[in-house]
């Protein structure tokens, strides 16, 4: 008999701990997750967060429904969240792991704040999410490996955070990528070839980190791709001459790496819808391109601070966009 409750206790105290965790930790899995679970975790976030001004987040009640909060909207049924928009309020702390509960969410917005700590990997629970902004923050770590479970997403932005580590080959299986910024970081490596696959990518922006080694020629399989920035790095080699040919680039930015070669004679032909030409602060040389006059669209020109030599070519201040241009000083 005094086995048997012993044993009964044993149970009470499992049950206990179950609860305890159950009530600490709302993102597990075994959570049936509803519009009353996307109202509580969002108040949970509320209850660790100071907002500037205080009273930003002042119809979070929870006595009221979350599709009538600021900043927050819920489907057509009202069912559940679906929209979170936290940017530009000033909130200090870590991205609270409880966002992993809003598993309907297609928007989160924590951009212009002041988050630090990591990504937390609950974000992945995101299924559904097409937009993912967590840019001018001071989020740490590394981007979460396993990112790509959240096959939806359409804009990825951690501009200007401390992300370290490198850029992760999941990143390179959203195929819906429509944007992808991760400038402004610490992060290191190489680029991956295989983000030549996400074939919808209009923008890459991996500038003013440490990325190192050559620019993979797999970018130019991009054919959609119009902004591609990879300014203040590490990267050597050349240009891929594919690069050049890619005629959807709007802006074409590799300054402060440490390239060389020569800039084909033709870029003006091959780059015809180019608006910013950033090249300077490199190691390119052979002449001046002579096709520079041919960029109708362009606004800047930026070529200075290389092995270039040659003149500047004719009929550039004719150019009816142009708004500055630097080619000639040097760089020994």
């Amino acid at each position: 008999m005094a086995s048997i409750i012993h044993l009964s206790k044993l149970h009470i105290l499992i049950l206990l701990v179950f609860c305890s965790c159950f009530l600490h930790n709302t993102y597990v899995t075994s959570v049936t997750l509803s519009l009353d679970t996307d109202k509580q975790t969002l108040f949970y976030m509320k209850s660790q967060t100071i907002t500037q001004p205080p009273d930003a987040l002042a119809t979070w009640d929870p006595n009221t429904s979350p599709c009538n909060w600021t900043r927050v909207s819920c489907g057509d049924h009202g069912q559940r969240v679906v929209d979170v928009d936290l940017s530009g309020l000033g909130i200090s702390g870590p991205v609270n792991p409880h966002i992993g509960n809003l598993s309907f969410l297609r928007t989160l917005q924590l951009q212009e704040n002041q988050f630090q700590g990591i990504i937390p990997e609950t974000i992945t629970n995101l299924l559904r999410l097409r937009i993912l902004n967590i840019s001018f923050n001071s989020i740490q770590g590394a981007i979460p490996a396993n990112i790509s479970r959240c096959m939806k997403l359409r804009i990825v932005d951690f501009m200007q955070n401390k992300l370290s580590g490198s850029i992760p080959e999941d990143l390179t299986l959203l195929v819906n990528l429509q944007i992808l910024n991760l400038a402004g970081n610490h992060l290191s490596g190489s680029i991956p070839p295989s983000i030549g696959n996400l074939s919808s990518l209009l923008t890459l922006k991996l500038g003013t980190n440490t990325l190192s080694g050559p620019i993979p020629g797999d970018l130019s399989r991009l054919v959609n791709l119009k902004n591609l920035d990879l300014t203040i790095n590490n990267l050597t080699g050349i240009v891929p001459p594919s690069i050049y040919n890619m005629s959807s680039l709007e802006t074409l930015a590799v300054a402060s790496n440490d390239l060389g070669g020569d800039i084909p004679y033709n870029v003006g032909d091959t780059l015809p819808n180019l608006q910013i030409f950033n090249f300077c602060i490199n190691k390119f040389t052979g002449t001046i391109p002579g096709s520079l006059h041919n960029l109708t669209k362009i606004r800047g020109i930026r070529m200075a601070h290389n092995r270039l030599h040659g003149t500047v070519p004719p009929g550039l201040g004719n150019l009816p966009e142009l708004e500055m241009y630097n080619m000639l000083a040097s760089r020994t």
